[in-house]
């Protein structure tokens, strides 16, 4: 296309011309520069600049991200995670991106009536008309006491501003004193952080 030559109207104005130059260079450009989102392919040393780019540094998630897989992950989802913010999919979409297993939520842990639907498991607050806006995340998986403070980081972003997280809790996999995950050094706890 760039050696055609201009129609005449076009040939005796010059930006038709400096047009007609550029997009003869149009074919000479570089385009794997433009390749830089596919996320799978670029270098683990350019996946710190499109966390940034794409508003993942800090508490949204990055600090979790322990492997160049989560972070890929991660940065994957990013328009997607920040298009739902404050909602629970957010919440559980940012946990299983980084690889911390699947989650459940429970929410409005208000003044339960005692009428049998309810457990008086710990869960919920019984005789507290304020607790509405708390949510526990219950866990599939342990988590250090290092990640569970990120974590908590990370949820006051991804939440909705007016809910407070009571607590993360992973007591159906609480660790054993078996030596299997860590010995007694502070590290891991027994099951709720």
């Amino acid at each position: 296309m760039a050696d055609l030559p201009l129609p005449p109207a076009l040939a005796g104005d010059a930006r038709s011309r400096i047009l007609a130059t550029l997009s003869a260079r149009i074919s000479d450009a570089d385009l794997s520069t433009l390749l830089v989102y596919l996320v799978d392919n670029v270098t683990g040393s350019a996946l710190p600049h499109l966390a940034e780019q794409f508003s993942l540094t800090g508490a949204d998630g990055w600090t979790l991200a322990e492997s160049d897989d989560a972070r890929r992950n991660l940065i994957k989802t990013a328009i997607e995670l920040h298009r739902y913010k404050g909602t629970p999919w957010a919440i559980r979409e940012v946990i299983r991106r980084l690889g911390l297993g699947e989650v459940t939520l429970i929410e409005g842990l208000a003044d339960k009536q005692h009428d049998g639907a309810t457990r008086r498991n710990g869960i919920y607050f019984h005789g507290e008309p304020t607790a509405w806006a708390r949510y526990r995340v219950l866990l599939q998986q342990p988590i250090t006491n290092d990640q569970a403070n990120q974590v908590r980081s990370m949820l006051a972003v991804y939440a909705p501003a007016r809910c407070h997280l009571t607590s993360l809790d992973y007591q159906g996999v609480a660790n054993r004193h078996n030596g299997a995950i860590a010995t007694r050094d502070k590290q891991f706890n027994r099951g709720s952080a």
